[in-house]
């Protein structure tokens, strides 16, 4: 069976971000299992070692703007035309998200009938912030608020745009994989009549579970947290180290461990300073993936106080490690964290209860012991590539015919 996935994402790596590595892990895992193969059409890829079954075509791509998104498209299939005939299933794999807009390929697939996928479909982000936008965009002050304000009109108009030429493209397609159960319901609300008689899957995204092993606890003289991601308002990490002096008044050896980077950093910092937590609170600053197993197994707790997500990979690392994870309810992250089992959830913002958990985890051990042991469990029987990539191979199968 030939799959040709056109696009695959913008970036296929092993080493960095969340759908790249969720690409790269789909490509590598499907030949190693299973006798499939792939040519893979993606706007940049790291340097991967892929058997001679796999063949990566790179299309560039520059920035993440409307007529950047739209070049590379194009893009994809000026190369993906020249591929399409010895196909046996196209996966379109939704790049950029939600309602992604049009893909080409289907009009292929509606003059030649080829078996067409799109997914993982991702649920989208449920927050925006005025504070983030300046971060990123670097506009300050009233300007910044005018160009947000304007831009958010603008993106509405756009969106509109886009959902009607997603729907052309959804029209084409056999199956659709979604990320989550609650991407699903949400498609269904918006397009039920053109989702009647497809092919519905659920496939979440996985997780390395041989590099990111269970490791029991470490013990120390002191408790750590942890928390970890690309820094920017969104992300919450203010009132994880707001919530810092509630669970020191109670329990004085915890330090707070961020790991990562980002345009908020120095807000952080700034805060930490006020609060008087420097000696408490560590910014470790960028981490290579491939070391981020030995922060996980050095932790204690592991907390994602997001105050927007989908489901973030490093929740699905610390539980793959054996750490309790407490997380805000967010994206879809609800689906995988089952409250008082395998974690904590929390509403975003909460940041007396978000130290009350803490608490809780820090002051009895057996917890925490049974909450990380049942974390890894659900990791290797949920997030295990081998298993998704087997239900992705099995979409192909049923639609190619094999």
């Amino acid at each position: 069976m030939k799959v040709l996935m056109a696009p695959a994402q913008v970036l296929l790596s092993s080493r960095t971000g969340t759908e790249p590595t969720w690409a790269y892990n789909i490509v590598a895992r499907l030949v190693r299992r299973f006798t499939v193969q792939l040519d893979v059409v993606c706007g940049k890829a790291d340097d991967l070692t892929l058997p001679s079954c796999v063949r990566v075509f790179e299309v560039g791509f520059d920035k993440g703007d409307l007529m950047n998104r739209a070049l590379f498209y194009f893009r994809c299939y000026g190369m993906a035309k020249r591929l399409y005939e010895d196909a046996d299933v196209v996966h379109h794999m939704s790049p950029f998200g939600f309602r992604a807009g049009l893909n080409p390929l289907a009009v292929l697939r509606h003059l030649r009938e080829k078996p067409f996928i799109i997914g993982p479909i991702q649920y989208p982000q449920e927050y925006s912030d005025v504070t983030d936008y300046e971060l990123v965009s670097g506009r300050r002050g009233l300007r910044a608020r005018l160009f947000y304000g304007l831009e958010s009109v603008a993106a509405k108009s756009i969106s509109q745009l886009i959902g009607v030429l997603h729907e052309l493209t959804l029209r084409e397609a056999e199956a659709l994989v979604f990320d989550s159960k609650k991407a699903l319901r949400l498609y269904n609300s918006l397009y039920s009549d053109l989702l009647k008689d497809k092919m519905l899957e659920v496939i979440p995204p996985g997780v390395e579970i041989e590099v990111f092993k269970y490791v029991p606890p470490i013990k120390k003289d002191y408790f750590e947290i942890m928390t970890a991601g690309y820094l920017l308002r969104r992300k919450g990490i203010q009132h994880l180290i707001e919530a810092m002096p509630l669970i020191l008044k109670e329990i004085k050896n915890v330090r707070l461990r961020i790991v990562g980077d980002g345009p908020f950093k120095n807000e952080l910092m700034r805060l930490v300073k006020k609060l008087s937590l420097n000696d408490r609170v560590h910014f470790e600053g960028l981490v290579p993936r491939n070391e981020m197993a030995k922060y996980y197994a050095n932790c204690d707790i592991y907390v994602q106080p997001s105050l927007s997500e989908t489901f973030p990979s490093t929740i699905r690392e610390a539980m793959s490690v054996g750490r309790p994870v407490i997380a805000t309810k967010v994206g879809f992250v609800e689906e995988h964290i089952i409250n008082g089992v395998n974690g904590f959830l929390v509403l975003r913002g909460d940041i007396e209860e978000m130290a009350n958990k803490v608490l809780l985890l820090l002051g009895d051990e057996n917890l925490r012991l049974e909450m990380g042991a049942r974390a890894r469990e659900y990791a290797e029987r949920n997030f295990n590539w081998d298993k998704i990539v087997a239900m992705w191979y099995g979409v192909y199968s049923k639609l190619a015919g094999h």
